[in-house]
């Protein structure tokens, strides 16, 4: 019988990340990235598994966002199921989203604004309550709806947060090089953590569907898939959105916007009477098929795309994390800082993967920088 030993000793620094790099021949760098191998894929695990029970699983395999994955992952059985989500439903899972961002948003900011911090994580509790998620995992969406009615009356301290979001500083400048697309939910034109539509920066919508058969991956099954839109490089998260605003910011800017943003969209769910009562679960029959989740974390955009067969046993599977699909632009910002002398760290903030890395506090980062072959 073979043996593993374990070393429970060993220090790991939570705020430490490796970058690698390559040189040509001439000595000029030509390619970097940032290691994600201790983000390995979920995807092959949940194949033969009951499609119905994927959604729960994957929120607990990823811990750190459970309530995008539980979303995005219903959302897609909404699509298998071939339910039409009542609008009761819809504000219940909006105001958990929304409330999940804000809570995830929070521990970047405890060492520059504690208040704002507490803040956001006392509302983002109350919110996620207030949608039927008092703990951390969420049992909120089923397929085609919910399971209960919102309680606005648990969120008490929004105005606090709305008054205390006006002291966050933004960057007086910032030089944006990415050349790709930048991509966000949206409803009406509008941004939105379970919108209904994709909007590129080039100014087209796509559907779900289209937006899941656009983006292919180069590297398929890999950590860093290094995903492509339709050919293009493209990046998601609040620098995005803020592109498809039409308010294009650096990354401190952009992560205002984007709370300013949820907590105005959570202060028209919590006014809206359907929040407290209406159908909860369309209806809806289980087809095998294709089923696409979308929705927005603190991060970005994340997909869950499903095919089941008739058993109702999952045959495909492809999950993209905000992290697997900026990579291709973190790569970009690392290999013109290495080039440049600049900020390895202002790249990792500004894409933002999920790494304890991310909430060290500013000069705290331990990069291990390594030359390859």
């Amino acid at each position: 019988m073979s043996k593993t030993t374990l070393q429970l000793d060993q220090f790991v620094d939570p705020f430490e990340a490796k970058v690698v790099y390559q040189r040509d021949a001439a000595g000029k760098i030509t390619d970097a990235r940032f290691d994600l191998s201790g983000l390995p894929r979920l995807d092959p695990l949940l194949i033969s598994r009951e499609v119905a029970g994927v959604p729960d699983i994957v929120k607990r395999l990823c811990g750190i966002c459970p309530v995008t994955h539980h979303l995005a992952g219903v959302r897609a059985l909404d699509m298998l199921f071939g339910a039409e989500v009542p609008e009761t439903a819809q504000a219940v899972r909006s105001l958990l989203a929304d409330g999940a961002i804000l809570d995830a948003a929070a521990p970047k900011l405890f060492a520059t604004n504690r208040e704002v911090a507490t803040l956001l994580k006392k509302v983002g509790k109350q919110a996620m309550a207030a949608a039927g998620s008092p703990g951390h995992f969420p049992d909120v969406a089923i397929p085609g709806g919910v399971r209960a009615p919102g309680d606005p009356s648990l969120v008490t301290d929004l105005p606090a947060l709305i008054d205390a979001l006006g002291t966050l500083t933004t960057e007086s400048t910032w030089s944006d090089t990415f050349s790709g697309l930048s991509v966000a939910l949206v409803t009406d034109g509008e941004l939105d953590s379970l919108g209904d539509s994709v909007a590129i920066s080039d100014g087209r919508v796509l559907s779900p569907r289209e937006f899941a058969d656009l983006a292919i991956e180069s590297l398929p099954g890999q950590s860093a898939p290094r995903p492509l839109l339709d050919g293009q490089t493209y990046r998601v998260g609040p620098i995005a959105q803020a592109v498809i605003a039409g308010e294009p910011q650096g990354p401190q800017g952009a992560v205002k916007a984007m709370l300013m943003g949820v907590v105005k969209r959570m202060q028209r769910t919590l006014a809206d009477p359907a929040l407290l009562e209406g159908p909860l679960v369309g209806d809806g029959e289980f087809r095998a098929g294709e089923g696409i989740g979308l929705a927005e974390g603190p991060r970005g955009l994340l997909m869950h795309r499903y095919i089941a067969n008739d058993a109702g046993l999952l045959t495909q599977c492809q999950i993209l994390t905000p992290t697997a699909q900026n990579e291709p632009w973190l790569a970009q910002m690392l290999r013109e800082s290495l080039s440049s002398g600049g900020s390895l760290e202002t790249s990792i903030r500004a894409a933002d993967p999920c790494l304890p890395i991310t909430s060290a506090p500013v000069g705290a980062m331990t990069i291990d920088v390594a030359e390859v072959d």
